[in-house]
Parts: C-alpha cells; sequence; structure tokens
C-alpha cells in the first residue's frame, strides 16, 4: 500500500511539473563569442531541483522556451540550440554581424531578459564584462583565421527535443 502511495505521489509530482516549470531557469551569466557573422552564446543558469528532476526523466525539452525567450530579438529561423545540459545551453545565433573591408561590425541586439552578467570576446581582443545588462554592445572586430571553431567543447548533453 505504502508502495503504490509513493508512485502515485511520484507520478502526480511528474505530471504537475510542466506547469511548476515555468520560470524555473535562473540565468547567472552569458557568454558571447563571435565566428564570422554568427555569435555563439553559452547561457550559464541555474535550475530548481523538482524541475532538474523532470529534466532528468522527461529530457529537457521543457526549458527550450525559457533558453529561446532569451533570444526574441533575433529571427527565430536564426537562433540554434546546439547543446543543452542542466547548467548551460550552447545557442548559435546566424547573422548577428556584418562584414566590410576586413572587419565584422555586429550592432546591438536586444536580450529577453537582463543578464547579471554578459562576457563578451571578440576573437580579436580580451573578453570584456557587462554586468547587469539587457542589449549586446555595439562593436566591430578583425577577420581572421582565429574566427574559427568557437563552439565551445564542452562535454554536454546534445539538445535531445
Amino acid at each position: 500500500m505504502k508502495q503504490r502511495i509513493s508512485i502515485l505521489l511520484v507520478l502526480l509530482l511528474l505530471l504537475t511539473m510542466p506547469v511548476a516549470s515555468a520560470s524555473c531557469v535562473e540565468v547567472t551569466e552569458m557568454r558571447m563569442e563571435f565566428q564570422e557573422e554568427d555569435a555563439v552564446f553559452t547561457v550559464y543558469y541555474d535550475i530548481e531541483i523538482l524541475p532538474k528532476i523532470y529534466i532528468m526523466a522527461f529530457g529537457g525539452a521543457n526549458i527550450v522556451p525559457e533558453v529561446e525567450a532569451q533570444f526574441a530579438s533575433f529571427d527565430k529561423d536564426d537562433v540554434t540550440i546546439e547543446r543543452l545540459d542542466y547548467e548551460r545551453a550552447v545557442v548559435v545565433v546566424k547573422n548577428v554581424s556584418y562584414y566590410n573591408k576586413g572587419y565584422y561590425f555586429h550592432n546591438p541586439h536586444k536580450l529577453g531578459i537582463t543578464i547579471k552578467k554578459l562576457v563578451v570576446d571578440p576573437p580579436d581582443s580580451l573578453p570584456r564584462i557587462y554586468l547587469n545588462t539587457n542589449v549586446t554592445p555595439s562593436l566591430y572586430y578583425k577577420d581572421g583565421p582565429e574566427l574559427n571553431n568557437t563552439l565551445p567543447p564542452h562535454n554536454s548533453i546534445l539538445a535531445d527535443f
């Protein structure tokens, strides 16, 4: 009898988790790196324990909308979640910069929320840190071989949604 009650409680918990998971992702930091015209964002976040259990059981599709909401100002067809795990997501956004005479120019883009810490890492200079911002900075960077292969090689779970 106790076993049946525990199974029912777990099932009830799992059925209510999609509703309870709204706003379960707290973005702590975002890193922005460039790959020619594209940007690679690594979004670091904390997830509450119950939604984390749900994600372990059923996959990360539930937090995808919360991650995508950070990039609502970009063209939806240009945003791709490359990797997703319990601590971070790697998102590639196409065409955030444009090329002209040996330089790439990046105009500011609004983000979905205010980010506590945004680290912008241009390929031709040191990383820049922006605190409590909701927009990417205006900047330019040189064209060169150092722009290739900037997708972080983290051992994270591939997006499975």
